[in-house]
């Protein structure tokens, strides 16, 4: 599963897009019920409590990477769905989470924390999450494409950039995966990835966090490695 941050954040109607609407929303209801788990995670600095949420949820958060500084999360002690979960940990922290697709996650300032500081202004919220969604979307193929690096078995951390033509720039492994192999054709990966030009606009740099989902792969009906 992936967890993207960025580090330096300011953060239809025709019958068939009604339909397909109504889709997405019955998908990101069914998600929201995606397993119960047992959370055990003490009130912590907010980042370090969502990293635990994603690897025990196994669902793919991406928020700005100021917006859990200086934050701490609510205690989390219970067996709950994965959004409740995330949810509850949140509580009183000014961020809010909204669903992007399926065990995918955006965090954002809460609508009455926007207005008290006046971030956010620079990009619309609708924009906002169309570029994050299409940003984790589009590193989810990348990394799917290949099956050595297929997320799924393995943790990786890796930070880079975005260029104003959406070229991937000065990728960087931040913590290994414990193969050479992988991490080289992780960095290789990033550096040939070329992404929406509008995503040079989200808070910059990227870090990936690439978590194990307790699958071989997290990449469909594509088939594992030998």
């Amino acid at each position: 599963m992936f967890y993207v941050r960025g580090l330096n954040g300011h953060h239809a109607v025709r019958t068939w897009k009604v339909a397909i609407a109504a889709w997405l929303l019955l998908s990101f209801a069914a998600a929201a019920q995606d397993g119960i788990h047992a959370y055990d995670i003490p009130a912590q600095p907010l980042e370090q409590a969502v990293e635990r949420f994603s690897v025990i949820s196994g669902w793919s958060v991406m928020y700005p990477g100021d917006l859990a500084a200086g934050r701490s999360s609510h205690a989390l002690q219970a067996s709950l769905p994965p959004l409740p979960a995330l949810q509850m940990l949140l509580q009183d922290t000014g961020i809010e989470a909204e669903l992007t697709g399926a065990q995918r996650v955006v965090l954002r300032r809460s609508t009455h924390a926007l207005a008290e500081t006046g971030g956010g202004a620079d990009l619309p919220e609708a924009e906002r999450r169309r570029r994050y969604g299409g940003l984790q979307q589009r590193l989810r193929e990348a990394f799917c494409d290949d099956p050595a690096i297929a997320p799924g078995r393995y943790a990786a951390t890796l930070r880079f950039r975005v260029g104003g033509d959406g070229q991937v720039q000065a990728p960087e492994l931040v913590s290994g995966s414990g193969s050479a192999g992988r991490d080289a054709r992780l960095l290789q990966a990033l550096q040939a990835l070329q992404l929406e030009a509008a995503a040079a606009a989200l808070p910059q740099p990227v870090t990936l966090q690439i978590r194990p989902s307790g699958n071989d792969h997290d990449c469909g009906r594509r088939p594992p490695l030998p």
